[in-house]
């Protein structure tokens, strides 16, 4: 009996121990499943990953590509190309002695535009001025002796030509629509430097600029493109590749940068007229000394051309015009200062007859005035200040 007991409870524990063992396998299993799934996630996965990194980096590569000139550089480079051809540089050559009184011959250079086919070039009266002989050099055709057409002190413009045909030329725009902000190009040969552009905007119109040596003033464009010497007479040309203005001077003060100023087409096309027709400028004459009238006291005007005095028999007293009156309009073309009745007068020519809008006492009177032919013993020769250059 005790030994079947003693059989009985060896079996009943090897039973258990049983058990347990297939739970322990049963975790084990567990564990080592995981283990397994864990590695081949690495195994796997991971390296898919790490192939993904050279696509990444070939699209950066990619993006680093040089990338389409934007457009507003496109429309600079399309005006250059057109427009450089017909810029040229202007050589005026003189005669002058040594002190020893051997003569030889000496030159300056500058630039010029041609504004039309037929060989008419826009250049500054300042730089041919007293010339013994005008040459002019176009870098695709060659150079060429040039004849003064019409020169002009007050404008600072002259017109020459040259016997030559079919050339490429620039468009004079409408500079009464020219916009301050507005993208400009000056295009000339600055310190000898054939055909050099420069960008910059235009910085003011309107700007008035008094004719050294006489009672004149005139609107010029003022710019901040480079000009330089030698740039005088070259063209300041817009986006559409139309001439907008002729370098003419440029403030050089100390400290002074970026104050450039270029005639205005619009006085280009009738002083370029008149020289075709009369070889001279042919300009009105009202009899008056004048300078601007700024008043912001008196209620009218506040603004306009101040009447010092008034010539003697002359179209201004004629028309009942007296010193004192303050010069408004004409023909309701508004006068602000002086260089806008300038601007305006050479919209008429001698023998026209416009009427005057002027205050006297404070009131506000019109008369009917005709123009005469300006008087030669009034012109006197000015000279550029100083403080510009060519």
């Amino acid at each position: 009996m005790s030994q079947y007991h003693g059989n009985s409870n060896r079996s009943g524990r090897g039973g258990a121990w049983t058990v347990i063992g297939y739970i322990s396998f049963g975790i084990l299993g567990i564990l080592l499943g995981a283990v397994l799934v864990y590695g081949l996630f690495f195994f796997f996965l991971m390296p898919q990953a790490e192939e993904t990194i050279p696509e990444i980096e070939e699209a950066e590569v990619q993006e680093e590509e040089p990338l389409p000139a934007p457009e507003r550089d496109q429309d600079i480079v399309a005006v250059v190309e057109q427009v450089m051809p017909a810029v040229v540089g202007v050589s005026s050559r003189f005669d002058v002695a040594d002190f020893g009184g051997q003569q030889f011959e000496q030159a300056e250079s500058a630039s010029g535009v041609v504004i039309s086919p037929d060989g008419y070039i826009i250049t500054n009266h300042h730089v041919i001025e007293n010339a013994e002989r005008i040459q002019v050099i176009m870098p695709e055709k060659g150079i060429f002796e040039a004849e003064v057409v019409g020169s002009d002190t007050m404008t600072d413009l002259a017109l020459l030509r040259i016997d030559e045909r079919d050339l490429t030329y620039v468009p004079l725009a409408d500079s009464g629509n020219s916009r301050v902000g507005e993208t400009v190009l000056a295009i000339g040969n600055p310190l000898g430097l054939q055909q050099t552009v420069t960008a910059g905007i235009i910085s003011a119109v309107e700007r008035q600029v008094m004719i050294p040596g006489t009672d004149y003033a005139y609107t010029f464009i003022q710019t901040d493109a480079v000009v330089n010497p030698g740039n005088s007479g070259g063209p300041l040309v817009n986006l559409d590749g139309e001439i907008v203005g002729i370098n003419t001077a440029k403030i050089a003060l100390p400290g002074v940068e970026g104050i450039g100023f270029s005639v205005p087409s619009n006085t280009v096309d009738r002083v370029t007229r008149d020289f075709l027709e009369y070889g001279k400028v042919e300009r009105p004459h009202m009899g008056v000394l004048i300078e601007d009238w700024v008043d912001y006291d008196d209620p009218e005007p506040d603004m306009g051309v101040h009447l010092v005095d008034v010539v003697p028999d002359s179209p201004a007293e004629q028309a009942g015009l007296e010193a004192g009156d303050v010069l408004v309009a004409i023909d309701n073309n508004d006068i602000e200062f002086l260089a806008q009745l300038f601007d305006i007068m050479l919209y008429y020519y001698p023998g026209d007859t416009a009427t005057i809008t002027f205050y006297r006492d404070g009131e506000q009177k019109e008369t009917s005035l005709t123009f005469e032919e300006r008087p030669d013993e009034l012109y006197e020769e000015p000279l550029l200040p100083e403080e510009w250059e060519d």
